[in-house]
């Protein structure tokens, strides 16, 4: 049998001779021929320098039984369907060290036998190979990658809590965990371009391998990244795998960097249309993407889908509930969940200085405002297609932003890795806004000592009534007791008059500092029966100076409403004063104003009549302009910011004529209750709720 073998090889390499002087003149390239059984016909000097095997000792053999290996390369019979096979192999050198290499196999027919020859070309693998003469001769594509896999192996380790096992525990561990950690430390020219849509390498580099691998190849190269990781921390290790026409291959780049693995792709011009078009398509998406003038994400958010339909499956149907005993479930969404693309947008929006900055887990985009991840979790869960609210967000220098956030959530059949978030930032929109409200508070609070020094009078006359009642019931007092025999339940009587005019003296002067003191607003549960009485106190000096007759009608149980009680106080105050300046102005017969309260579904109002004669039609839709006043002396800015007032309180405040009697305002200010109360105090502005 040896003797036949060996027959076999001499009648192959007088064949071969001319045609292998003419192959290996000069080649740098490790040239092997195979005959029709596989066995090694021709040997040039070029695998004697790769391999470290003469001649002599390669000649005779196949590829299994001199390199040690089996079911690492193609097979004899793919080759000759196929007529060409490329791609990364393990090999054995002479000393036995393993050794990896790209080779390129063409079969030959030769014409005198009719049987098939396979001549091998074949170099170390390099990740960074680029399109050229090693890739064109078979008009044949491979892209390469490495992939740093520390990240992952860590991730693992942090999964299933334990800092000294890592890879060996990928049987219980969902591989779409992991897959956003595997960062791409080098790649070729062809995975950049067809998969990654990039011109250049250096653009990919740091980012997810995963996102970069062909789409249909994604899940089983990950299946095959993660199964050679437990395998190349004790070994160099290697894996192929055939799907349809392209080959797939994973293996340890370099035993001295266990943390490198490279990830190869071999595929066939014969039919690229396919990878083309996808290669288009995620361009148009990611050119859209860019495109946008607003921050924008696009995250994977799958892992978060199978856990929130395990949740479900498992009888859970009030998700602020479960979270509310398991925490750390919101914390295990902001690191499952991972940002795969960003915008330029959202670069600056971060102020990150490179794009790697935000390709990594959401956690960051809640660092401001932490509770919002949650409230995220709950719209997914409960099956919304978008999720909107304004938020504080933390950049990568430190500054803390107001955004506008938008998550819309995919929905079968639409592609479940691609959940959007935009951002709109109203960090300057809000600062401006404080300043109108500071400017705004300041105008109230120039109305009000403007109200009191109009009241000032009668302001004078109530706080000198009890300070003159105290005068002279203590000047009585000191008469009782001089007495030889002291009068003392006389003198007792005396003594609770004084107190009783002093509180009464204290209350004015506190009425008059809550209206002149300036201070921010403070929003609190009031009832408006409650201001509408002290109103009426504040001006009953001034009605009875004039001989106006204030009554009041007030609802019982009314419902309170949120607001700052100096601020209401001031609306009601300015109407009131409003109503005793028309009245004093026309001297009608009858001097009264009337005020009200009424209970409505979701407010309450208050009316203010007075019988001044009303307003003159012309003016009736111009009475709340800034700077409008029938008055001599007037501002006409009482009702405008009464109106400013009203409308930030989130009610509404009109006028109309009743007949020839007078005017009649109305306001109408939202009521509270505890949800409402808590989602104030607690929870930012909602967008839908604006």
């Amino acid at each position: 049998m040896a003797d036949q073998i060996n027959m076999d090889v001499d009648c192959t390499r007088r064949v071969m001779d001319k045609l292998t002087a003419e192959i290996t003149d000069g080649s740098s390239e490790s040239i092997v021929v195979y005959d029709a059984d596989g066995r090694i016909v021709h040997w040039n000097e070029a695998s004697h320098l790769l391999y470290g095997i003469v001649n002599l000792e390669a000649v005779g053999k196949t590829a299994a039984e001199l390199f040690r290996t089996s079911g690492d390369g193609p097979t004899r019979d793919e080759i000759v369907l196929r007529r060409s096979w490329q791609g990364i192999v393990q090999r054995r050198m002479a000393d036995g060290v393993p050794v990896l290499v790209e080779i390129r196999v063409r079969a030959h027919r030769r014409d005198d036998t009719a049987k098939d020859l396979f001549i091998e070309f074949a170099r170390r693998a390099d990740p960074r190979i680029v399109e050229g003469h090693s890739v064109g001769i078979q008009r044949d594509w491979v892209a390469v990658w490495s992939i740093d896999v520390s990240g992952a192996t860590s991730a693992l380790r942090k999964m299933n809590g334990d800092t000294e096992s890592g890879a060996s525990h990928l049987s219980s561990t969902d591989p779409r965990l992991v897959a956003d950690h595997l960062k791409i430390k080098d790649l070729n020219l062809t995975a950049a371009k067809l998969f990654a849509n990039e011109g250049s390498p250096i653009a990919v580099i740091g980012k997810s391998a995963y996102r970069c691998w062909p789409k249909n190849h994604r899940d089983a190269l990950l299946e095959m990244t993660l199964a050679v990781l437990p395998i190349a921390e004790r070994d160099t290790a290697i894996l192929r795998r055939i799907v349809g026409p392209d080959t797939l291959t994973v293996w340890q780049a370099d035993a001295d960097h266990p943390s490198l693995l490279s990830v190869s792709v071999t595929g066939s011009w014969s039919d690229p249309e396919t990878y083309w078009e996808i290669a288009a398509s995620e361009q148009r998406y990611r050119n859209l993407i860019d495109n946008i003038p607003l921050p924008v994400w696009q995250v994977d958010a799958r892992v978060m889908s199978g856990v929130i339909e395990r949740l479900k499956a498992s009888g859970v149907d009030n998700i602020e509930d479960y979270l509310a005993t398991q925490p750390d479930m919101v914390r295990f969404a902001s690191e499952a969940v991972v940002v795969t693309e960003v915008n330029d947008s959202a670069m600056r929006l971060f102020r990150g200085q490179r794009r790697e900055d935000c390709l990594r887990d959401v956690s960051y985009l809640f660092a401001g405002t932490p509770a919002a991840a949650a409230r995220v979790v709950i719209a997914h869960f409960g099956g919304e297609r978008n999720y909107s609210e304004e938020m504080k967000i933390l950049t990568f220098d430190g500054e803390l932003l107001d955004v506008l956030f938008y998550v819309t959530f995919p929905q079968y059949p639409e592609k479940l890795d691609k959940t959007l978030i935009m951002m709109i930032d109203v960090t300057e929109q809000r600062r401006i806004e404080r300043q109108l409200r500071k400017i705004e508070a300041d105008f109230a609070h120039a109305a009000r000592i403007s109200a009191l020094g109009e009241l000032v009078t009668s302001i004078a006359h109530e706080v000198r009534q009890p300070l003159s009642v105290i005068v002279t019931d203590a000047d009585t007092g000191i008469r009782w007791l001089a007495r030889d025999e002291p009068n003392l339940p006389k003198v007792k009587t005396i003594m609770a008059r004084i107190m009783e005019n002093a509180h009464r003296a204290n209350e004015v002067i506190r009425r008059i500092k809550d209206m002149a003191v300036k201070s921010d607003p403070v929003r609190d549960l009031v009832d408006l029966n409650d201001i509408v009485r002290e109103s009426v106190l504040f001006v009953r000096s001034e009605s009875q100076a004039h001989d106006i007759a204030i009554s009041s009608r007030l609802a019982g149980g009314l419902r309170r409403v949120l607001g700052d009680r100096v601020q209401v106080q001031q609306v009601i105050v300015n109407l009131l004063i409003n109503g005793i300046q028309a009245i004093v102005a026309t001297n009608p017969g009858i001097r009264e104003i009337s005020v009200e309260t009424a209970p409505t579904a979701d407010t309450v109002s208050l009316v203010v009549r007075d019988s001044g004669g009303g307003i003159q039609p012309d003016d009736i839709d111009k009475i709340f302009d800034g700077f409008f006043s029938r008055k001599p002396d007037g501002m006409g800015m009482g009702l405008a910011i009464c109106r400013s007032i009203i409308a930030d309180h989130g009610g509404t405040i009109t006028v109309a004529n009743e007949g020839v009697r007078g005017a009649v305002f109305t306001v109408a200010l939202p009521v509270a209750d505890t949800s409402q109360e808590v989602a104030i105090e607690t929870f930012p502005r909602l967008i839908a709720d604006r």
